[in-house]
């Protein structure tokens, strides 16, 4: 009697559990399970005004989740003037909080750019987009004749 019988099971038995692992793998990276896959920040950032000298915008975060302000961009533009466009990141934008992540209820201050003018009449347009998910969180216009 030989024992020849024991060895290939187990070398059908290694065979197998590869093959489970390597289908396994390629399933979960495939499914997005395995990578770096960001939830876009889902969120309503709305005008809230102007302080008052008008030279910062204040915007309010009225519904969504909480983000962290490192996490957006902030794109100002006149409606009917492509050309008088200013891309807004994390250090033009302050929180009234101290920590960097934005709640319901937070509100944030944009500085105004000093070579960035709407005149009365004109409309500002306001895009927040979320860097790391490339996705337009919110936006809005503006009338001029509020920010004079």
């Amino acid at each position: 009697m030989t024992d020849d019988a024991v060895s290939e099971v187990v070398g059908v038995m290694i065979m197998l559990v590869v093959t489970i692992l390597l289908v396994s793998i390629v399933g979960a990276s495939a499914s997005g399970l395995i990578g770096d896959n960001k939830t876009p920040v889902s969120a309503e950032l709305v005008f809230a005004g102007c302080n008052d000298d008008k030279t910062k915008l204040i915007f309010e975060n009225v519904a969504g989740d909480a983000f962290p302000l490192k996490r957006m961009k902030l794109v100002l533009g006149v409606r009917d003037d492509v050309q008088n466009r200013s891309v807004l990141t994390e250090p033009d934008i302050t929180s009234d909080r101290e920590t960097t992540a934005m709640m319901v209820g937070d509100r944030i201050s944009i500085s105004l750019p000093e070579d960035f003018s709407v005149a009365e009449g004109e409309y500002l347009t306001y895009q927040f987009y979320d860097i790391d998910a490339g996705v337009l969180v919110s936006s809005g216009e503006i009338p001029g004749n509020l920010l004079r």
